[in-house]
């Protein structure tokens, strides 16, 4: 059984608690491995402080959205953890190393939390996410079983609502968005904010250009002084 850590602080294992209100997953790869893609332009640390900033703005989209469980933060990495219980979240310590795999934890945390009342999944690397916007998400998955948010390039999926727990089936991976929209009843829904994740360069730059100045992302890519060496760098 995965350990759950309530902000609390003690660890405790889950027990069979029905949720009364949608419970909503955001995974978190270790701080180590977050965003290579970008290491030809920002450091270990300024990666680390940009996945966290992320994050963060995630979670108080999510804390916004009336009717929301507390965000379960699922990750393998101990300041995740304390950063996740610093906001109020839940947690789900997944064990580090190479065997880790974002579906097979899913899929675990969403038994363990017995929810009968619905799932949402919300990558963590969408500055641009808004109350309104998961809001709209969680609207499309009171008509349909299954609601996909692609990226923007069509291929990934940055949200997924999933009505019935009980045949939660993430495919999480390249060209994720097209199995999950092949599950029965599964409808697309288009998002400008969810979609723009950041893994590259393209992103980060179309991200600063849109970003709310006082979200904790804006203000880290300030403090950085990133949109100053965007224009410099690619």
């Amino acid at each position: 059984m995965v350990p759950v850590r309530e902000s609390g602080g003690a660890r405790r294992c889950p027990v069979a608690t029905l949720l009364a209100v949608p419970a909503s997953l955001v995974p978190v790869k270790a701080l180590a491995e977050a965003k290579g893609r970008l290491a030809p332009w920002l450091n270990p640390i300024e990666r680390r402080l940009l996945v966290i900033a992320m994050l963060e703005d995630v979670v108080a989209a999510l804390q916004a959205v009336r009717g929301l469980e507390r965000p379960v933060v699922i990750s393998p990495d101990r300041e995740i953890w304390r950063r996740a219980e610093a906001m109020r979240c839940r947690v789900v310590e997944e064990e580090p190393g190479p065997a880790a795999d974002l579906n097979r934890s899913l899929t675990r945390a969403a038994a363990n939390l017995d929810t009968a009342a619905g799932l949402l999944v919300v990558a963590a690397d969408l500055p641009l996410a808004s109350a309104d916007a998961i809001e709209r998400v969680l609207d499309a998955g009171a008509g349909a079983p299954v609601v996909v948010v692609p990226s923007r390039d069509g291929a990934g999926t940055n949200a997924l609502a999933w009505r019935d727990p009980a045949s939660f089936a993430p495919a999480f991976g390249p060209d994720s968005a097209a199995r999950h929209l092949a599950a029965p009843g599964a409808v697309r829904l288009d998002d400008p904010g969810l979609a723009l994740d950041v893994d590259t360069l393209a992103d980060l730059r179309a991200v600063a250009g849109k970003l709310d100045p006082a979200s904790v992302t804006g203000r880290r890519l300030r403090d950085l002084r990133l949109p100053d060496r965007l224009q410099h760098v690619g």
